[in-house]
C-alpha cells in the first residue's frame, strides 16, 4: 500500500501563487492585452510585488488582484490628472477610456509600464469620458394609440382580433388548455 503524498505547506503557496499569477494574466487579457510578452511580464512583476506584501492570513489571489489595483489606479493618475477625474472613481473612468481609448491596441507597450506617456495617449484617454450621457429634454408629445404606432401590415391584425371577440377567447382558452395539458404530462413523468 502506498502512502499519500503530503503536500508541504511551500507547495500549496506556490500554487496559489501560480493560480493567482493565471488570474492576473486572464484579466489582463480581458483588458484586451494582446501582447503576450507584455501580459507575461506585467503578471510577473505584479505577482513579485504583491509576494513582498504578503501578511498573515491573506490569499495569494487577493493579494495580487489588490497590487494590480494600486498598479492601475497610479498609472491612471499618471495618464488621467486627479483633477480631470470627474464624477466616476478613477479605476472606473481609467478602464473605460482604456478599452474606449484602444490603448493596448494603439500603445502596448506603454499600459503600466515605467515609461513617460506620450501626449496623444493621453488625449485619447481623456477624451474617453464615461461620465458624459445625453441630455435629457421634456416634451409635450401626445401619446398615441398602439394601433396608430404599429407597422401597417400589424394594424389589421389588431383590428381583426377585437371585431371578432369570439375568436379572442376561444384562442386564449385553446392556450390555457395546452399549457395545462403540457404541465399534466411532464408532471406525470
Amino acid at each position: 500500500m502506498k502512502a499519500a503524498p503530503v503536500l508541504s505547506p511551500v507547495v500549496k503557496a506556490d500554487a496559489a501563487w501560480s493560480a493567482a499569477a493565471d488570474r492576473i494574466a486572464r484579466y489582463l487579457r480581458a483588458h484586451r492585452l494582446g501582447n503576450a510578452r507584455q501580459v507575461s511580464r506585467l503578471t510577473a512583476d505584479i505577482i513579485a510585488i504583491a509576494r513582498t506584501r504578503v501578511r498573515p492570513g491573506a490569499e495569494p489571489m487577493a493579494l495580487a488582484m489588490e497590487t494590480l489595483d494600486a498598479g492601475m489606479v497610479a498609472w491612471f493618475a499618471q495618464v488621467l490628472p486627479a483633477g480631470e477625474a470627474g464624477h466616476a472613481p478613477l479605476l472606473t473612468r481609467g478602464r473605460v477610456a482604456l478599452v474606449m481609448g484602444e490603448v493596448p491596441a494603439r500603445w502596448p507597450g506603454h499600459f503600466m509600464s515605467g515609461q513617460t506617456v506620450p501626449a496623444e495617449l493621453s488625449g485619447f484617454m481623456r477624451e474617453a469620458d464615461p461620465g458624459r450621457a445625453p441630455e435629457i429634454k421634456f416634451t409635450n408629445m401626445a401619446p398615441r394609440l398602439i394601433a396608430e404606432a404599429a407597422p401597417p401590415g400589424s394594424r389589421l391584425r389588431w383590428q381583426w382580433s377585437y371585431r371578432w371577440p369570439f375568436l379572442r377567447i376561444v384562442s386564449g382558452l385553446m392556450m390555457v388548455v395546452s399549457l395545462w395539458g403540457a404541465a399534466m404530462s411532464a408532471g406525470g413523468r
